[in-house]
């Protein structure tokens, strides 16, 4: 007589089965399997094919989607008026004393995933629907051991999206959704108190393709797991430390999961855990030599399975502050700088520092001590995309036909260069003077052939038009791609034939970001010899946080212009000539698109949480004045570009979400100092005596061609008492009136028009 499809479940059966299960699902015997099934899908379609699972699992329509001893099979079962696609996972037979354990102790590893699953759906925490777990036993050996679930169709593993994301161009405002998605269902899952035990890449999916509605990550591979009443910070920290992350992205990572600034034991437990698992993987050759063995066959035979790409080529771009993104932490930075990199600049250093003193002394003595004429030296960058040109360049006339600076990108493609050369040629034909930079990425290194060509297309459309090209970008960072001076050695390798090609165009360079001078020195010891070097090119920050006359190491903004200087006379730069060509403040308040903050919002920090990087609007328009000031009237910078117009993160124009531009207080004290100034000559300055924190009043008298004598004042530190002037009228930094003579200076800058007695 056949067996029936259902029967009675014995007592042990029920036993097993969790005592908490939730009220939906119930004790399921079929065939040969006992199990549990959940109610919604039970049905005598789907009973009689589970019946025959092992059969199902060998037929040509089953797909394979993990092998292995635990095997993923794809299926499509009857169920009531159709079918429905679900996953099996099969278990492999294990040792006896585990069958033992998990029977009569912590239950199997099907029974556990669909508990898990269970526990996971209940507590809405993402994971597909559970079906059945089905199993057959002999004694205390476990024979046959199913766990069955929905399959989910429009998914990809966190493992294949971020290997695939990283092999790419990717961005920050690709990357991070794709991380909250992550972090936020491990953060449900750590509240619902599960733990998972095999948090890997492989073991999470994300929702495929476009939309929002295409549901949420789902976290799979149950069966390792534990449910707690709660977890304590160390096991939170354990779980995490399987995921596979860049190091900094995965300390970004845990701010996210934790929704405001991880706490230190987090981040501690997490360190630590990473680090045991990382001599775990190492050793898995010794420990798995055969399995190991296999992997690397496989991966023989297919070499176009994508990983991870090597640490040093992992570049990312940071689409909301407009720079390149460090995936790694300092201290992995570190690690990975090659051999002879310090010592190189160690060596350029002590073979010049005998000269730089006497040259460094020399630009000290003539700072401020020779008339200046402004015409022409101060210069606004622009990085307009197609919807805000038009905008942006009617903001531009505003501020006269200042010269002006445009980067190029190599990662950014050939439609995109196209575009800016079409901007170049505009500006060119309503009479700016137009440098532009041109900016490698990682792929510049890597592929010298294409850095080439980029450069030598871009000249070729440019080359009529523009007066200088800045070669290279913030080289001193390893973010921007370059790791060793072998490296820069080779990009600068288009130079000798860029120089034959286009004589008349001056090349700037080597255009190093803050005070890393030895850098610098070391980095033209890499410049074709063959090549001159029209002017010294500098990204010099001198505090984003504070005032320019604020000292770092000793050195303030003209102590740091003065041996820039020193160094451009030590490499021979005709009349030792600087150029400023990107300084900015970031703006405080503008979260995700400001540079010096995380490119993700803290969706659960309250007001204080996270501290505020930058500057306040009216600091930043202060603070650009005096920079500006100090920079070209001492003589020992040429010219300043101020990055840039347009930015919401640190622009003179701010950029809502809506496309909508606001003049900040900066842009209207630059249209101001412009007007003013713009073709004035400086004359004289009286400053403070250089010493400790520079406080005290700054004044410099400029002549206008009108003849107007005028003077431009600020005090830094305590304010101070306003000189007694013979002025016409004294304007504020944005060009108001001021109706009474303030009593005293703070350090707004303010102007003192049409002064007697001056000259």
């Amino acid at each position: 007589m056949p067996e029936p499809l259902f029967r009675a479940v014995n007592e042990s059966v029920i036993s097993n089965s969790s005592a908490n299960a939730a009220k939906d699902s119930s004790a399921f015997v079929v065939g040969k399997y006992e199990g549990v099934i959940i109610n919604a899908f039970r049905c005598e379609e789907l009973s009689q094919a589970l019946a025959q699972l092992p059969d199902l699992l060998q037929a040509p329509d089953a797909e394979l989607i993990a092998g292995g001893r635990n095997q993923n099979v794809r299926l499509t079962l009857p169920f009531q008026d159709g079918r429905i696609a679900v996953l099996v996972k099969s278990f492999g037979k294990q040792k006896r004393w585990k069958d033992y354990v998990d029977i009569h102790y912590r239950k199997t590893k099907a029974q556990r995933s669909f508990e898990a699953a269970q526990h996971l759906k209940t507590h809405k925490i993402g994971t597909p629907a559970p079906v059945a777990f089905l199993e057959r036993r002999r004694g205390n050996l476990l024979e046959e051991s199913y766990f069955i679930s929905l399959f989910e169709e429009q998914v990809i593993s966190f493992h294949d999206q971020i290997i695939d994301t990283l092999n790419r161009k990717p961005s920050c405002s690709e990357l991070a959704p794709m991380l909250a998605q992550v972090a936020e269902l491990c953060r449900g899952m750590h509240d619902a108190g599960y733990i998972h035990h095999d948090l890997g890449n492989q073991n999470i999916l994300l929702p495929q393709g476009q939309g929002s509605d295409l549901g949420s990550a789902q976290i799979i591979d149950l069966n390792r797991g534990r449910i707690f009443p709660e977890l304590s910070m160390r096991q939170r920290g354990q779980d995490l430390s399987r995921l596979n992350l860049p190091s900094e992205l995965m300390q970004m990572f845990l701010d996210i999961y934790w929704g405001k600034p991880a706490p230190k034991a987090l981040r501690t437990w997490h360190r630590r855990y990473v680090g045991l698992f990382s001599i775990r993987a190492n050793t898995r050759r010794l420990r798995h030599p055969f399995r190991e063995a296999r992997l690397a066959r496989e991966q023989k035979l297919h070499p176009e399975a994508r990983a991870f790409p090597a640490p040093r080529d992992i570049w990312i771009w940071d689409d909301r502050s407009d720079q390149a993104f460090s995936a790694l932490e300092r201290k992995e930075r570190v690690r990975l700088y090659p051999r002879g990199r310090s010592w190189r600049m160690l060596k350029s250093t002590v073979a010049a520092v005998w000269s730089l003193r006497k040259y460094y002394r020399s630009s000290k003595a003539r700072a401020f001590s020779a008339p200046v004429k402004l015409k022409d030296r101060l210069g606004v960058a622009l990085d307009p995309d197609g919807k805000s040109q038009v905008t942006e360049l009617q903001l531009l006339n505003k501020l006269g036909t200042v010269p002006i600076l445009l980067r190029f990108c190599h990662h950014e493609g050939r439609s995109r260069w196209h575009e800016q050369a079409d901007l170049v040629k505009q500006l060119f034909a309503t009479g700016h003077e137009v440098k532009i930079a041109l900016v490698q990425d990682r792929r510049a290194l890597q592929e010298p052939g294409a850095w080439c060509q980029f450069v030598y297309e871009v000249l070729e459309l440019t080359h009529e038009h523009i007066a200088a090209v800045e070669f290279g970008h913030a080289i001193n960072r390893v973010k921007w791609g370059i790791w060793d001076f072998e490296e820069l050695k080779s990009m600068y390798a288009p130079l000798i034939e860029l120089g034959k090609r286009y004589p008349e165009v001056n090349i700037t360079g080597p255009a190093t970001i803050d005070f890393e001078y030895p850098f610098m020195l070391a980095a033209m010891q890499q410049w074709p010899q063959q090549v001159p070097v029209a002017a010294i090119s500098h990204h010099l920050y001198v505090d984003r946080r504070g005032a320019p006359e604020n000292p770092q190491s000793g050195f303030n903004a003209v102590d740091k212009f003065a041996l820039a200087s020193a160094i451009a006379s030590y490499l021979k730069v005709p009349d030792g000539k600087v150029v400023v060509s990107e300084v900015n403040w970031p703006i405080s308040g503008t979260s995700i698109y400001s540079p010096v903050t995380s490119p993700f919002e803290y969706r659960l920090a309250k007001p204080g949480e996270v501290s505020e990087n930058g500057v306040d609007e009216l600091s930043y328009s202060d603070y650009m004045l005096r920079y500006i000031v100090l920079a070209l009237c001492s003589g020992l910078v040429d010219r300043v570009f101020w990055w840039r117009l347009v930015a919401r993160g640190y622009g003179l124009v701010d950029k809502n979400d809506g496309g909508e531009l606001r003049e900040r207080p900066a842009f209207l004290a630059l249209q101001h100092f412009l007007l003013t100034l713009g073709d004035s000559t400086f004359v004289q300055a009286s400053l403070p005596e250089q010493r400790n924190q520079r406080h005290g009043l700054y004044e410099f008298a400029f002549e206008r061609p009108d003849g107007e004598h005028l003077l431009l004042c600020w005090a830094h530190g305590a304010a101070v008492a306003t000189p007694v002037l013979d002025a016409a009228r004294i304007e504020d930094a944005m060009g108001n009136s001021l109706g009474s003579i303030p009593k005293k200076l703070t350090g707004s800058p303010l102007y003192f028009r049409d002064i007697t007695g001056l000259g």
